[in-house]
């Protein structure tokens, strides 16, 4: 069997990984047999939820306001932990055990690199990149999903793909609450104000208002931002 080091060349920049995982996983070249083609697609996996993990982490330590700094700390973490779950699939390969030692041991987390973010334009399009990251993350997983034999790692990737649903559903209001805020910079270079009640209700336990009634439903409305 071939080295699965071999199989997907570390991407140089984050648009070359998000430009990789929007291939549909029918187009990728396939070695011929189906454990290959899992370990292309769980290699692909964890690298779009790295780059979602690293584009929450630099929108959220640009704001001053703690409830919204945990809020994208904590959605990263919940990220990285699907990259760790990921790897750990990919060690039950043979052929993946080396790639997953190279790209999904423990790390310290990191930001997305990119230039300073100082005013609300930039931060708009900050979060702009990381509602793209996430949505193609959703994409990708529901694809790979069908192409994969485990049934248990199919299931696995369906949450995965809910899990970003419901981050895209937070973010989207937070973006909605506070775009147009005056906001001005403070002595540390971050973002102030930007207070947002609900967001701290959140971390009491508090259901925000548009998921109550969600929640009540069969099938809930989910909002997203369609780039596609």
């Amino acid at each position: 069997m071939s080295d699965s080091s071999t199989l997907l060349p570390p991407a140089v920049t984050e648009k070359e990984i998000l430009d990789q995982v929007m291939k549909d996983p029918r187009e990728l070249p396939d070695p011929g047999n189906g454990p290959d083609r899992t370990i292309r697609l769980l290699q692909m996996s964890i690298q779009i939820e790295q780059v979602v993990e690293a584009r929450y982490l630099r929108v959220g330590r640009a704001f001053t306001y703690g409830p919204i700094r945990r809020l994208f700390e904590e959605y990263a973490a919940e990220v990285r932990d699907h990259a760790r779950i990921l790897s750990r699939h990919l060690r039950d390969h043979e052929a993946g055990r080396s790639a997953a030692r190279q790209g999904g041991r423990r790390r310290r987390p990191r930001a997305a690199e990119g230039p300073a973010i100082l005013t609300p334009h930039s931060l708009y399009d900050s979060f702009d990149e990381a509602f793209r990251a996430a949505e193609r993350a959703i994409v990708f997983h529901r694809r790979a999903a069908e192409h994969v034999e485990d049934r248990y790692l199919r299931k696995f990737l369906d949450v995965l793909a809910h899990d970003h649903g419901f981050h895209l559903d937070i973010l989207g209001h937070l973006l909605a609450d506070i775009r147009d805020r005056e906001m001005h910079l403070t002595p540390g270079r971050k973002l102030a104000p930007v207070e947002v009640p609900w967001v701290a209700a959140i971390f009491e336990g508090v259901v925000p208002p548009w998921r109550r009634d969600q929640e009540s439903e069969v099938t809930p409305n989910r909002w997203f931002i369609n780039y596609m």
